[in-house]
């Protein structure tokens, strides 16, 4: 019968997202959510604490009054690079990587990163983002760091079987990279121009002479105007599906200068031969799979409306991740909120408040058990 054959493992999923996505109420669903319907957590919102305070508070969406502090081994006041698996990732003035999960209270300290001599601007902006395979908890001799770094969005990672990090060989269509995700055995990045490349980090070597993986170039950089995104996310739904979310901006000068608000979300849904390593097309929809999608300098990471009681299934939470330090120096991390992919609506979720603009962006971090 070919593809008119159904995918009898999320049927039943797929007809508890429609009742769902019929459903106002949320006591409604509560009847529904008697299982987990995703591997993810609820993120909840980590929010800046006082310069010398070593606690951070951390916001629940569930329980919209309840605020914990979580632990952290000292001080720390910069933005941080990256949050997977109730891990975050910090950066020095000597470019030492440091993995930190304050429900444990353990950290983990990568080699020294040293390919960033080259950067203008704040240290704290020459690595991008941090995004781990896996939880180090759980495999903790088999998880790889990848880190995107410097302008030119390059890409390096790390395995605790090698010494030092290993930097991957870019050409022009490969670079400006802005999100990574690990999908099906491989390592999928999207770029700022819409390219799309993935390679394969499993089989390299682990001594220092190990060449980098190829990179397998699926969408190649156009470099236009109309082709540049703002932001833009990888995110694989609870079913499994890979989609790139694009995020838009609407500009203003306040004062001296230019402030960034987030306009509307744009989302594809992408057809990927992963048999061959072939892109076959990318169209535009209006759900991801009824999923409610976290974007921000953590990992892109989708829950199900089905474990999400009180949140809208086809909506995306957002925290200001524009890396313009000048805006965030002066300004502050103002630009959070919801997106409704049904009405393109926006609405607030947590209010920012002023005392917090020269403190670290907010960012989303998956919690223990206890804490969610």
């Amino acid at each position: 019968m070919g593809n008119s054959v159904p995918d009898w493992e999320y049927l039943l999923e797929l007809c508890l997202l429609i009742v769902l996505e019929k459903i106002d109420e949320p006591i409604s669903r509560v009847q529904f959510g008697a299982r987990r319907s995703s591997p993810n957590l609820v993120p909840m919102l980590m929010v800046p604490s006082k310069k010398s305070a070593t606690k951070q508070k951390v916001y629940s969406l569930q329980a919209k009054s309840k605020v914990a502090k979580i632990e952290f081994p000292k001080p720390y006041t910069r933005r941080y690079f990256g949050s997977c698996y109730g891990w975050i990732a910090t950066v020095d003035k000597s470019f030492n990587i440091t993995l930190s999960n304050p429900f444990k209270n353990l950290s983990i300290h990568l080699p020294q990163f040293d390919s960033m001599a080259y950067d203008s601007g704040p240290y704290t902006y020459k690595i991008q983002k941090v995004v781990l395979s896996d939880d180090p908890l759980l495999h903790p001799n088999n998880f790889v760091v990848v880190v995107i770094y410097s302008v030119y969005g390059r890409v390096a990672f790390y395995r605790p079987c090698q010494e030092n990090w290993i930097y991957m060989d870019v050409d022009e269509d490969q670079s400006l990279i802005s999100d990574i995700l690990f999908h099906k055995g491989l390592v999928y990045a999207i770029g700022e121009y819409n390219n799309l490349v993935s390679f394969d980090v499993n089989g390299v070597g682990d001594d220092e002479s190990s060449k980098p993986p190829k990179l397998n170039t699926l969408v190649p950089k156009i470099l236009k105007l109309e082709n540049y995104l703002h932001r833009v996310y990888l995110v694989k739904s609870s079913m499994g599906n890979l989609y790139s979310i694009h995020k838009n901006f609407d500009f203003e000068k306040v004062g001296e200068r230019m402030a960034h608000w987030t306009k509307k979300f744009t989302v594809f849904k992408l057809i990927l031969d992963y048999e061959n390593g072939k892109f076959l097309e990318k169209k535009e929809v209006e759900s991801i799979d009824g999923d409610i999608v976290f974007v921000s300098d953590n990992n892109t990471l989708a829950v199900s409306a089905l474990d999400f009681l009180g949140g809208q299934p086809n909506s995306i939470y957002f925290t200001d991740d524009f890396i313009d330090w000048d805006a965030y120096e002066v300004l502050g991390p103002r630009d959070i909120g919801i997106f409704h992919l049904k009405d393109g609506s926006l609405e607030k979720y947590y209010q920012f408040k002023s005392s917090h603009k020269d403190l670290s962006p907010y960012i989303w971090i998956s919690p223990s058990k206890e804490y969610n």
